[in-house]
């Protein structure tokens, strides 16, 4: 008897612990058909951005659409939902890594918004950020202190994590 109750209760925490990150918990499935529809929109927009393009999945589920000339990386588990505008529904940030040639350029981040059902484009943010999280409101980002062109740019220890609001199209950093 002693066992079963043990066993019943590991099930539990395993079942509560093995949530996938950035889908929010209280969401369950639909927070993944979220997640889904946003990889959507965002292989959607790379493709119109590109004159001949491919798709292909790389390592664990990576979207990579390329042409001769530049290429988009999606990866799937950075990309985040949560709340985002004032209405009381989920939205999503998906991050698209924007290469040229063998160089990295600056990433492109599609901020989508729900309206009614739909997840619906409200901005592109170019910028070298990287996503942290999304918490009632608030955008958890990593942003370098050197431009792309320092050769700091890179250095783990010159960064900063800063929040944001979405406010009108844009994203207005929070004192």
């Amino acid at each position: 008897m002693r066992i079963c109750f043990l066993l019943s209760i590991l099930a539990v925490f395993i079942c509560a612990c093995s949530q996938e990150p950035g889908i929010v918990r209280k969401e369950g499935f639909r927070g993944k058909k979220i997640i889904k529809k946003a990889l959507s929109i965002a292989e959607n927009y790379a493709i119109d951005q590109l004159e001949d393009p491919r798709k292909r999945i790389g390592n664990e589920g990576t979207v990579i659409i390329e042409d001769n000339q530049r290429r988009f990386v999606i990866e799937q588990n950075e990309i985040f939902t949560g709340l985002i505008d004032t209405d009381r529904r989920t939205d999503a940030i998906v991050t698209l890594d924007n290469y040229r040639g063998a160089w990295q350029s600056v990433s492109e981040h599609l901020l989508l918004i729900r309206k009614g059902n739909e997840l619906v484009l409200a901005s592109v943010i170019e910028s070298d950020m990287k996503i942290l999280g999304i918490n009632k409101g608030v955008i958890t980002a990593e942003v370098p202190t050197h431009p792309r062109n320092n050769p700091l740019f890179d250095c783990p220890s010159c960064r900063e994590v800063i929040n944001y609001q979405f406010c009108e199209g844009e994203l207005i950093r929070m004192d």
